[in-house]
């Protein structure tokens, strides 16, 4: 890892089917394999990959590790590549803070980086701050991230931070980290709900890594479907266009049951539901 001023030199480790970065490749749709329908994971992928989705994100949470650790050879069994894993965040704040907290999310996010290079997934997307809560800007923040960013560049796998309540913290890390391996995933509906200003892909966008697409009225981070919110989805798109290329347009719409705007999708099946996102993204692309 290089600080700014020089570029890194990380080794490329891309597997064919989950490759991040070719210009040439037509970009394809990929979805959250959580879509608020309570299904058994192979039954949902199955529906993922009858709907036409060409990928998927996996959670990576530890309530059933068994599950989680069958997903992999699941997705790919069916022909889905895998975009990404999302890393659990059970307290992101306290990245930032002196303490064992820390410690351990920083020990957990490294875990993750091993899962990436066991079972052949280029990316892991972290959050390093809460949604509601944003921590201050701390030197121990950054150095933690540095020595993420230093297992991410070893096991040569590619890091992408997502954009909650942090945008200082995104700007502090990409000033003084530079790596191949460092790089953004823009979350759509985080920026229209809690920071509508920070115009995130200019921003970031030429370390664009992933993206999370789902819409929100600016009133809750309700992970609609696009086009069901306020978000001006021309805008998204053109701004995507000059950012650095991605091979897949990823949903994360696991929309909140409870938010008013969810009876939209009141009394359609999980195949419905997915139908309607696959056309969601034809619109978008």
């Amino acid at each position: 890892m290089n600080f700014l001023g020089g570029r890194g030199s990380a080794a490329s480790f891309v597997p064919a089917a989950d490759c991040l970065e070719n210009e040439d490749k037509m970009l394809q749709f990929g979805i959250f394999a959580w879509f608020s329908y309570p299904l058994p994971i192979a039954e949902r992928l199955k529906l993922i990959q009858e709907a036409g989705f060409d990928a998927v994100s996996l959670w990576w949470g530890d309530e059933n590790e068994d599950e989680k650790e069958r997903q992999p050879a699941l997705a790919r069994k069916l022909g889905l590549a895998i975009d990404n894993i999302h890393a659990p965040y059970p307290n992101a704040n306290a990245l930032w803070q002196d303490g064992l907290a820390g410690e351990a999310y920083l020990r957990l996010l490294c875990s993750c980086i091993d899962d990436c290079r066991q079972h052949g997934i280029p990316t892991v997307v972290a959050h390093i701050s809460r949604l509601s809560i944003q921590p201050e800007v701390t030197p121990i923040g950054v150095a933690r991230i540095k020595c993420l960013v230093e297992h991410a560049e070893k096991r040569e796998i590619n890091l992408a931070i997502e954009n909650l309540n942090c945008i200082p913290h995104l700007d502090r890390i990409f000033a003084q980290l530079d790596s191949e391996r460092l790089g953004f995933c823009y979350d759509s509906g985080h920026e229209n709900f809690n920071h509508p200003d920070a115009d995130c892909l200019a921003r970031y966008g030429h370390r664009l890594f992933a993206v999370h697409l789902h819409d929100n009225a600016g009133d809750a981070d309700a992970h609609l479907l696009p086009y069901d919110g306020n978000i001006e989805w021309e805008s998204v798109k053109q701004k995507l266009k000059k950012c650095r290329p991605i091979p897949y347009l990823t949903l994360e719409v696991d929309f909140k049951r409870e938010h008013p705007q969810s009876c939209l999708y009141q009394g359609l099946s999980a195949e419905q539901f997915l139908s309607q996102a696959y056309l969601r993204l034809q619109r978008l692309s």
